[in-house]
């Protein structure tokens, strides 16, 4: 299947954005209109003839075309993903069989800025376009399904990571293909706020604890690596390795995985083997770093090689599997297990320190403990106001844009719209200072939602 580069998807918008501006001036057979719009019809064709539709549209001001995402677009593709937002269009499916004469008639609609967003289904209908569906937002109405761009992110490599663990389960090796489409974006949202996805990490589907797990690992692996002045290139690798760490363990069975106590010696055995199958699994990838299996072998041998695979404990690893394994072991440290209750993140810290030096490296804790702050996003807080507010950004009480989200007022009743506030002081005031931390288990508060929105 022909891949959606980010280089086609830039295409994609370039061409649909210089036929809006051209067709309220030409004809469709002058070449200044009918050249883009029949470049752009040839690119749907090969893509529709191997998938039944594909989807473009904004989403947070960011054009997307499938799975790929447009987070730093030239300005032609900006103009574009203005002027979808201004038109209230969130989507447009485009199935086989779309012609020059409907992208034409469809860039008009577009073009005419006296037709409203509620008008536009309504037109195409009158003009014959079949093969192109709009989503409008409506703003009194919305949709379950509407996502913001770091929740579309986090859900892309959950599906990514789903996809490709079966695929293995399946007996087949993987392309790197799904993956490093995904990493493409979350590494191109996190370069342009190192703390967007930093929050989602805290998410916690118990259901599908190994995929969920790897999506965590990836987005605290990736973070850190970008709170430590990485490169792009470093960045993906990191990305893709976090992502994939526990890929061995498609090889384990699912009895010893779903146990819901302490495994046997002969378990721990079987378990144990997933670092170095993951390797040989990753090592077999098309268009997956040498690197990322490296750290797949290495994320579980500890910083005094204490750990497995023992046959490898003398070998020479990157700081790639020492970031993953602080990223693997704070996840694992705040999620609830049958056999483990969940740990705060505050204190998910101190556990951390006490393994600081011996299983993991002392200096890569340090660095995670500042970029994570001292009430790291995700961790439900009780203010001196008596409000419960959900952190939001590293260091809320230094943050200008708002750090917290108040969720439950001083009365304990949760609020029908969360407020975004900041706690930074300004002109000697302050909106209020946090005295502790909160259980949401306690408070029988889902913090997934809150994540999401």
């Amino acid at each position: 299947m022909t891949e959606i580069t980010t280089q086609i998807a830039q295409r994609v918008a370039t061409l649909l954005a210089s036929s809006i501006r051209t067709v309220m001036l030409y004809p469709l057979t002058h070449p200044a209109v009918g050249q883009p719009l029949q470049e752009l019809t040839g690119i749907l064709d090969e893509l529709l003839s191997e998938r039944s539709q594909v989807h473009f549209g904004v989403v947070e001001g960011t054009f997307f075309l499938d799975n790929r995402l447009l987070v730093t677009p030239p300005p032609a593709v900006a103009d574009l993903a203005e002027r979808l937002t201004k038109k209230k269009i969130e989507a447009l499916t485009v199935t086989a069989g779309v012609t020059r004469d409907e992208l034409f008639a469809f860039s008009t609609l577009l073009a005419r800025r006296e037709i409203a967003a509620d008008e536009l289904p309504g037109e195409m209908e009158k003009k014959g376009i079949r093969n192109i569906k709009v989503g409008i937002d409506h703003e009194d109405s919305a949709s379950a399904d509407d996502l913001s761009l770091p929740s579309r992110t986090y859900f892309q490599a959950l599906n990514a990571v789903r996809d490709t663990m079966r695929e293995v389960e399946n007996g087949r090796i993987p392309t790197g293909e799904w993956i490093n489409t995904v990493v493409d974006n979350m590494v191109s949202v996190t370069m342009k706020d190192p703390t967007t996805l930093l929050g989602l990490a805290m998410i916690k589907d118990y259901d599908n604890y190994t995929f969920s797990h790897s999506v965590n690992v990836g987005i605290l692996a990736l973070s850190l690596g970008s709170f430590l002045g990485f490169e792009k290139e470093s960045l993906r690798d990191l990305n893709t390795a976090g992502l994939l760490h526990d890929i061995g363990k498609t090889t384990v069975d699912k009895a010893i995985l779903n146990s819901p106590g302490k495994l046997s010696a002969d378990e721990f055995e079987q378990m144990k083997k997933h670092a170095e199958a993951g390797a040989e699994i990753v090592g077999k990838m098309r268009d997956i770093s040498p690197r990322v299996a490296d750290a797949v072998l290495g994320h579980h041998i500890k910083f005094n090689r204490t750990g497995y695979p023992e046959w490898a404990s003398d070998r020479s690893f990157s700081d790639f599997a020492e970031i993953v394994a602080v990223a693997d072991c704070y996840d694992a440290i705040t999620t609830l297990r049958t056999y483990n209750v969940p740990t705060l993140p505050k204190a998910a810290m101190d556990i951390m320190h006490r393994l600081a030096g011996t299983s993991l490296n002392a200096e890569l804790v340090k660095q995670f403990e500042k970029m994570m702050g001292e009430y790291p996003v995700g961790t439900l807080v009780r203010l001196d106001n008596n409000e419960i507010a959900l952190v939001v950004k590293p260091h809320p009480m230094e943050s200008v844009p708002p750090g917290v989200k108040v969720i439950m007022d001083a009365a304990g009743q949760l609020l029908e719209q969360p407020r975004l506030v900041s706690l930074a002081e300004s002109d000697g005031k302050r909106y209020a200072a946090i005295v502790s931390p909160v259980d949401p288990l306690l408070k029988n508060i889902d913090l997934t939602s809150y994540l999401l929105a």
